[in-house]
């Protein structure tokens, strides 16, 4: 007999972004909720007639009230079905080319669009990483972790769920530590594009490092021969191993963490290039805005600008911008004729014709002109699903500058 799940009521026309292929309800598209919908728990999702659209998780606390698991009402949530969902991402990614050799630490799931909303899981050559980011996600944990281990063979399964979003859903963060399998080194290596890096699956920003910024970082490779290149907020310094071994004459990290600096000194030692590295411990706002008013002129070839998120709610979003024009406008004032600014929001909210926007409005304060050359996004490891646009957080541009 086959389990049944208590109902949430959505009001009427509520359901259209469901049919679309939404994975979400928002709590103002409730009207009623039927007995046992404790929070956490799975829940049939009906329209206004009592018709069935989806089944997911339930968080009445939430502004997202349903998160979506499947529109098919005969499709069982169990360890079953968490299985087959971590199949398709497997596969996803194993039969991908844009990834084949390419990196050894790649995201194997990503969330709603890998149809799992609420889990991250990244795989760092064998060792995986898992964040839990919901209170459905959470209830479920033991079916995941079981899940886990059956459908992905690896050394070892380290929980980094700490992190600020579970707040949101009226979660605190889960204490970090190993729950499958052998404990990571305390620096783990793995391949990315022809250069060795290095993560910190304990303590490192996110689940250890950034690997949605592979493409760009792969990109600035190959754009930096003979170059000097500012990297600003560079965490470990990523951009700047590919830049060297793209041939940069000098990088400069800055980042306002001591000790991210010192991975990004043993990033560069393992290379043999510390004559050609060099950091600061600074504010990268502060760093570049000081910069910029006592330069007496372009100081780089290629400057990256990679900052966090400056947006958490949609309030957020007037002035985020013009912080983002600010800090691009600072960042191509120290652009020689000619070369590069590579510049990134992590901001969902901020969409990429906004950030567009920014740099249109940046140029002209910095006296240059500047051509797009590449717009990317998230790498193919980080699919997104067209009916969750929310899902599309990253956009970066590669911009020529010229001083005219």
């Amino acid at each position: 007999m086959p389990p049944t799940y208590p109902e949430v009521r959505l009001r009427r026309g509520a359901e259209r972004l469901l049919i679309k292929g939404h994975p979400w309800v928002f709590s103002g598209a409730v009207t009623r909720r039927g007995d046992g919908c404790e929070p956490g728990c799975i829940v049939d999702v009906m329209n206004d007639a009592g018709r069935f659209i989806a089944r997911g998780t339930f968080n009445p606390h939430s502004e997202i009230a349903v998160r979506i698991f499947t529109r098919k009402q005969d499709e069982i949530v169990d360890s079953g079905f968490l299985q087959r969902r971590m199949e398709q991402a497997l596969r996803l990614r194993n039969e991908n080319p844009l990834l084949a050799e390419v990196t050894s630490a790649r995201r194997l799931i990503h969330g709603e669009s890998d149809g799992l909303p609420g889990l991250i899981v990244d795989d760092y050559d064998g060792w995986l990483v898992m964040q839990i980011h919901t209170l459905g996600m959470e209830k479920l944990r033991p079916v995941i972790l079981e899940a886990l281990q059956s459908v992905i063979g690896s050394k070892g399964i380290y929980e980094r769920s700490d992190v600020g979003t579970r707040r949101a859903d009226g979660l605190q963060d889960r204490p970090t530590g190993l729950v499958a399998g052998a404990e990571p080194p305390d620096v783990v290596e793995f391949h990315e594009g022809g250069v060795q890096m290095t993560a910190d699956l304990r303590h490192g920003q996110k689940t250890g490092f950034f690997l949605d910024q592979r493409d760009n970082r792969m990109l600035l490779g190959r754009i930096s021969q003979g170059a000097e290149v500012l990297n600003c907020f560079s965490y470990t310094g990523g951009f700047s191993v590919h830049a060297r071994h793209g041939g940069a004459a000098r990088t400069l990290d800055v980042d306002v963490v001591p000790a991210v600096l010192r991975r990004g000194r043993a990033h560069a030692q393992a290379s043999s290039d510390g004559d050609r590295s060099h950091f600061a411990a600074a504010d990268g706002f502060n760093f570049l805005d000081s910069l910029a008013e006592r330069s007496k002129g372009p100081r780089f070839d290629v400057v990256v600008v990679d900052p966090p998120s400056l947006v958490r709610k949609g309030r957020d979003v007037k002035n985020a911008l013009g912080v983002y024009t600010k800090l691009n406008r600072n960042a191509l004032r120290l652009v020689r004729d000619g070369g590069y600014l590579m510049t990134a929001s992590c901001s969902t909210r901020v969409s990429e014709d906004d950030f567009f926007q920014v740099v249109r409005r940046a140029a002209p304060g910095a006296r240059v002109s500047v051509r797009l050359l590449h717009a990317n996004g998230h790498p193919a490891d980080h699919p997104i699903d067209p009916a969750f646009p929310e899902g599309r957080y990253l956009k970066s541009l590669l911009l020529r500058v010229f001083r005219d």
